[in-house]
Order: structure tokens, then sequence, then C-alpha cells
């Protein structure tokens, strides 16, 4: 058995997937495979799989029909062999050094996820900074092995690149990506990070995340509702897994601070008047007035705020206001 098992989910990904895939397989280290799923592209990408197959004997490709990102990684992860995971996006890349230093630091640890804070590569401008705060993940990273109940901000850090999984974690508590649905990895990372008896963190950061390729946010969500519904789902199944799972404050208070953050954010793109109102009522209906409240630990006036419009179902004074509190920058 190999050490680590690389996800790559691909889909029209021709511009990028050379830098992509040589940034992996130039990984130095631990063994490892490297399973690409050529979900149904149409352009030149699985051109170029094959000639990486030829050249490389750890990679293999699997074509399919596009079903989507997360049925792409859920079908990598069934050909997996490896004793943890990786998911790479095929239009992002990795610095040298990735595998060798995850490995060294799950098994220092005895962790079954490992984060890592990612890095924006904004293809604008060709600027690269860190996607959270450093001082965060350096004092994370002091902590060693810990339990998500200590650090449930954590909880709101959603993407499964993001992290390093034992595989024998996501098989044992039977996770996988839902499919179809956008925002796949939600309910992926917040699963993994409740079910792991230990977590860590790493200081460095070695994931290029490509930012400013396409579309832009605001256009996506005025165009497409199915960013709204999908992430509402998320947020009922996650409701119910931690019900379930009889989890304390703490995850709570992680979980709805995600459900206020990310909820505000839908809801600033979100048009007109009648999908706000129907989108505001949706959102409310998921939690109970307690569970909403449990974000106030954390102190943040916009989430505070957020939290007291929905509770009062205040819809028209949210609308009015709500720009301004996205725009808010805590103290």
């Amino acid at each position: 058995m190999c050490e680590i098992s690389v996800i790559v989910p691909v889909y029209n990904a021709d511009r990028f997937l050379r830098q992509c895939l040589d940034s992996v397989t130039a990984q130095t280290g631990p063994d490892y495979e490297v399973i690409c799923i050529n979900d149904g592209s149409t352009d030149t990408s699985e051109a170029i799989l094959r000639e990486y197959a030829e050249k490389y004997p750890c990679l293999r490709y699997y074509t399919q029909p596009n079903k989507g990102l997360g049925a792409a990684r859920n079908a990598g992860c069934r050909q997996a062999k490896g004793k943890y995971l990786i998911f790479v996006d095929s239009d992002d890349f990795l610095a040298p050094g990735y595998f060798e230093t995850a490995v060294r630091l799950l098994e220092s640890t005895g962790a079954e996820v490992a984060l890592f804070n990612p890095i924006i590569y904004d293809m604008r401008t060709a600027a690269a900074y860190p996607y959270r705060s450093m001082l965060d993940y350096y004092r994370y990273s002091r902590k060693g092995a810990f339990r998500i109940e200590e650090e449930p901000l954590l909880l709101s850090y959603n993407g499964c690149w993001d992290k390093v999984y034992r595989r024998d974690l996501l098989e044992k508590n039977h996770i996988v990506f839902p499919s179809p649905r956008i925002y796949e990895d939600v309910t992926y990372g917040i699963f993994s990070l409740v079910s792991a008896q230990r977590i860590c963190v790493a200081k460095e950061g070695f994931y290029y995340y490509r930012k400013n390729t396409g579309v832009s946010i605001t256009d996506r969500e005025l165009n497409n509702k199915k960013f709204r519904e999908d992430f509402l789902q998320n947020l009922r199944e996650v409701r119910g897994f931690l019900t379930e799972r009889g989890c304390g404050e703490a995850v709570w208070s992680g979980v709805m601070l995600y459900a206020l953050r990310e909820g505000l954010f839908h809801l600033c793109y979100t048009r007109p008047y009648r999908a706000f109102r129907e989108f505001f009522g949706a959102l409310r209906s998921i939690f109970t007035e307690e569970e909403w409240r449990m974000a106030h630990v954390w102190k943040q006036k916009k989430i505070d705020w957020f939290a007291e419009r929905l509770i009062a179902n205040d819809v028209r004074r949210c609308k009015s206001k709500i720009v301004d509190y996205l725009n808010y920058e805590e103290e």
C-alpha cells in the first residue's frame, strides 16, 4: 500500500492541467499514486492525461460521463489504495514538499486529518498570498493533535483541498461527497472534522488555489439559484449529522458561524426581493432560535446582527441593511 493517494478530478481543464500534474508528479518523499478522473471532458484534457499516464507509472486515469465534481472525487476515492488522501483540483497546483510535510506531520501527531493554509494565486496579477490568517495557523500548529471541540472555528474552514485525510477515517464513517451538488465539500469537511479523534494543523502552505479564472461570483449567484439551494441542503444535512452525533455547544458554534457568514453572503447577491424573501425564510427554518444564538460566542457584530434578524423574521430590515453589514469590518 502506498502512503498517499492523490485524487484529481478533471473537466475541460486543458488550460491548467499540465501545470497541475507537473506539480503533483514532482513531489518527493513518500510513495504516492495519482488518480485522475476525466469527468466527460470535451477539450484535450483526456489526451493530456493519456500522455502523463504513459510518462509516469504512478499516474492512472479513468474516464466517465460528466457527473460533476463530487461524483468524480468519489470515483477517485473508490480506486484509492493509499493510507492518506489528498484532493487536488485540476486548475490548481502544489509547491514542493507538500506530501513529505503532510505525512511527517500526520505520523508524528497520530492525527486523522491535517489542515493546511492554501495560497491564493491571482490570475490577473500573478500575486500569491495566504488564504487565511498565518498567525491563526501558526497558533493552531503549536497545539499538536486536538479535537475539533477545542478549535471549532476550523469548522468554518470548508474545502477538501486544504486538508489531508486518513482514508480509513472516511471509510469507517461512510463519508462521501454528495452528488450532484455545488459546495459538495462542505459536508465532507465538517463530517470528517467532527468524526476525527485527532486533527492537526500545519503552519506552512503548499496548495495554490487559482482566483479570477472566469465568471464573477456576482454573475454566478444572480444567474443560478442552485448555488443557494445546495447551500441550504448542506445545512440541513449538517444539522441532522450534529443532532445524531449529540455534538456539544462548541461544535454547534463553529457550524453556526459558517451558516450565518455564508448565508449573509448569499443573501447579498440574491435578487429580486421575492427570491431574497424566499431564501431568507428557508434559511431561517433550518435551525432553532437556540441554535442560531450559538454563534454569539464569537462576538462578531455582523454575525450577531444577522442572527437576530433571522430569529425575529425581520426580512425587510435585513434587506435594507445587508450590504452595509456584509462590508462591515470587525474591530
